[in-house]
C-alpha cells in the first residue's frame, strides 16, 4: 500500500474481499474492476464483482473453471477478461491474432519472472502471492497433443534452454494454457512451460516430496498445522523483493502453421517471439 498512497489520483483502502458488503461498496463508484487477488480468492471475487454489474479484468491465478460464470455475466450485462496478466495474457493475444491469419498447427510458450541478482538457495523472488507460485508447482499441468488433452505432473519434463542475453535457464511443465485449452481446442498441439534458474526446481521438488507442500493438517501437540500454509509463510519472506530490486521477465512464444497469400497458396509460417522485460519491483507489505 505504501508505494501507492499519496500519489495523485490514487486512493487506497484496506478491506476483506470476502466481505460481500465491503467489496460492493468499494467498487460501487467505478466502471471497471481489475482483480489481482491471490488465486484462492479469485473465483469468489469475480462472482461478486459480476453481481455488482461491473466489467472485470482478472489476473489472479485461480484454479477453478470460470466458464460456469458465463451465464451470470450475460445476465448482468458485463464483460469479464480472465488470465489477463503477462502470461497467461500476452500469449493468448498472440494466439488470437494469428488464429485469424493462419491455420495453427502447434503453439508452445515458455515464461518466467526472475531476479537479476541470484541469491542462495532459491535464486528466485515472488513479487506476487507466494502461495500462487507454490500452486503453480503443485497443480497438474495440462497440454494438448494430437488434439487430445494430456495431463502431466507439475514440474515434470525439465529441460535446459539458452538465451543469449541471459544464459541457461531450466523449463518445466506448469498449468499455464488455462483458457486456451477451451477457446483454441481446434489446435492439435499446445504446451506451456515455466522458466527458472537451473537448480531451483530440484529444491522445490525436495520440499514437495518431504511433505512441505501438503495441504492435509498435521497434529502438532494438539494444534492442527497445514504444511502448505507454513511453507508459504516462510517462502514469503525468502522470496520477498526488496525496494526497487531489479527483476526481468523472459517469454518465448512459438506458433507454427500455414496461411493463405493473395494467390490462395498455402505458405508455411513459423512465428517466433522472444521478449525480455526488465523492471523494478516495489515491496508490498501484508
Amino acid at each position: 500500500m505504501q508505494p501507492l498512497s499519496g500519489r495523485r489520483n490514487i486512493q487506497t483502502a484496506v478491506l476483506d474481499v470476502t466481505d460481500h458488503t465491503a467489496l460492493a461498496a468499494a467498487v460501487s463508484g467505478f466502471d471497471m474492476v481489475v482483480s489481482a487477488v491471490p488465486g484462492f480468492l479469485g473465483l469468489q471475487t469475480m462472482k461478486q464483482v459480476i453481481e455488482q454489474r461491473k466489467d472485470l479484468v482478472d489476473i489472479s491465478f485461480l484454479p477453478e473453471d470460470v466458464l460456469p460464470l458465463v451465464a451470470l455475466a450475460k445476465e448482468n450485462g458485463v464483460t469479464v477478461v480472465m488470465d489477463c496478466g503477462v502470461a497467461p495474457g500476452m500469449p493468448n493475444y498472440s494466439m488470437g491474432y494469428h488464429n485469424e491469419k493462419m491455420k495453427i498447427e502447434k503453439m508452445e510458450y515458455m515464461v518466467g519472472g526472475l531476479p537479476k541478482i541470484r541469491t542462495f538457495p532459491f535464486e528466485y523472488k515472488a513479487p506476487f502471492s507466494p502461495c500462487d507460485v507454490i500452486e503453480e508447482y503443485t497443480r497438474p499441468a495440462r497440454c494438448v497433443e494430437n488434439g487430445s488433452l494430456v495431463v502431466r505432473p507439475a514440474m515434470s519434463d525439465v529441460e535446459y534452454v539458452h538465451f543469449d542475453t541471459i544464459g541457461t535457464l531450466e523449463e518445466f511443465n506448469t498449468d499455464g494454457l488455462r483458457s486456451l485449452i477451451h477457446t483454441m481446442d481446434h489446435i492439435p498441439f499446445m504446451q506451456e512451460k515455466t522458466l527458472r534458474y537451473p537448480g531451483h526446481i530440484q529444491l522445490i521438488k525436495a520440499l514437495r516430496e518431504a511433505g512441505f507442500l501438503d495441504k492435509e493438517p498435521l497434529d502438532m501437540n494438539g494444534t492442527a498445522v497445514i504444511p502448505f500454509d507454513v511453507t508459504s509463510r516462510i517462502l514469503f519472506n525468502a522470496w520477498r523483493s526488496g525496494p526497487e530490486e531489479p527483476e526481468f521477465t523472459v517469454m518465448r512464444i512459438k506458433i507454427r502453421g500455414t496461411e493463405k497469400d493473395a494467390g490462395s497458396q498455402s505458405i508455411g509460417l513459423n512465428f517466433y517471439l522472444t521478449c525480455i522485460i526488465v523492471f523494478y519491483n516495489f515491496s508490498f507489505e501484508t
